[in-house]
């Protein structure tokens, strides 16, 4: 509850401002990478197999004025562990032994090449020069362009952690291009997943899940821009000893059922018709599990009528409406799609046939 609310306090406290931050250098022996963001703050230790994300909390957090925190030119990131909400006074406390780094800088900004300061260690009372150079800047202003940079995930399993893959040229979006996976014993690249073509996360582009009830954590990576679709949208993998296998599961917000180890994914379109009356039609896709793959056994599509309560099988005019409803669509070349429109690979229903399909997340 408290890092939801701290969380909470930092998004809302800057209200233009969006950048992405890592810098890398020492404390005493250890080489570490941190990451600063509008969201989030925390450093890693390289050489800790755990991989550990020491989260950190910014200064004006604690001061309720995060304004223009990229024009500062001295910035406190306090140990997110020795801070605690104050039910009392309803506000963010630190412990009187808390640890913290703090930067200091000459020049206009202070996020420049280099950051010089200190670290203080609040349990042991010692303060520690810090230097760090900066590895790499992700922003969404619209001259920046940049090829492949790997930005780790906030999610990870005991021996494995995940970074995501973005590009962006100028005047267009950052985007998602692949999610790679390494060993957190020694940083070995283990795996590379291409070819993706969407939106940016920030450290939330994965989230993991079991979803073949073998009690091992799977992959999802998250499609969209939270609240850019209605429900929840993401490419799931199904991780077979540590390699991760494409399920090509279709819909929003898929349901597993551990029952009968089934997947049903859905999408619901809302409009009217030409009487002014709510009208939703739902198309359903039912997977079974076997073997580490998920098999399309039938698809299904109802139409309801919201005001009169009508209830029936949708015609293949409103099956196909929906189909290519809410995926920024091209009517007039139905080849580009969104995602939630594959059914499988490049797939697309159209009209009564599969068609080619072309990914436009916009």
């Amino acid at each position: 509850m408290k890092t939801i609310l701290f969380a909470l306090l930092l998004i809302l406290s800057f209200p233009v401002l969006s950048f992405t931050y890592a810098y890398k250098g020492h404390i005493e022996d250890k080489e570490i990478t941190l990451y600063l963001s509008t969201v989030k703050a925390f450093w890693v230790d390289k050489d800790d197999h755990k991989q550990i994300q020491h989260v950190l909390s910014y200064d004006c957090l604690l001061m309720d004025s995060c304004d223009e925190v990229s024009q500062q030119t001295s910035l406190k990131l306090y140990d997110d562990k020795d801070i605690y909400f104050d039910n009392n006074d309803n506000r963010p406390k630190m412990k009187n032994s808390i640890s913290y780094f703090k930067f200091n800088h000459s020049g206009q900004t202070l996020f420049n090449q280099t950051l010089i300061g200190y670290w203080f260690d609040g349990k042991k009372n010692q303060q520690y020069p810090v230097k760090l150079q900066k590895q790499f800047e992700i922003s969404d202003e619209a001259d920046d362009e940049f090829d492949r940079l790997e930005l780790l995930q906030a999610d990870s399993l005991d021996k494995l952690y995940f970074t995501a893959v973005l590009s962006k040229q100028k005047k267009e979006k950052v985007k998602l291009v692949g999610i790679n996976v390494y060993a957190k014993s020694n940083h070995q690249l283990l795996q590379k997943i291409q070819n993706l073509n969407y939106s940016y996360n920030q450290f939330n582009s994965i989230y993991l899940e079991d979803i073949n009830f073998d009690g091992k954590l799977d992959l999802a990576i998250k499609k969209y821009a939270s609240s850019a679709r209605i429900g929840a949208n993401y490419d799931y993998y199904i991780n077979d000893k540590g390699k991760f296998i494409a399920t090509n599961l279709w819909g929003s917000d898929i349901y597993f059922n551990p029952k009968d180890k089934s997947a049903t994914g859905q999408k619901n379109c809302y409009d009217y018709n030409e009487k002014q009356q709510r009208v939703l039609t739902t198309i359903q896709s039912i997977y079974h599990y076997q073997k580490y793959k998920y098999i399309n056994i039938k698809n299904s599509c109802q139409f309801k009528n919201m005001d009169t309560q009508e209830y029936r099988k949708c015609n293949d005019n409103e099956y196909n409406a929906c189909l290519l409803n809410r995926n920024n669509i091209i009517r007039e070349n139905p080849h580009v799609i969104g995602e939630d429109n594959i059914l499988y690979k490049n797939m697309v229903w159209y009209k009564g046939k599969f068609i080619d399909g072309v990914v436009d997340d916009e």
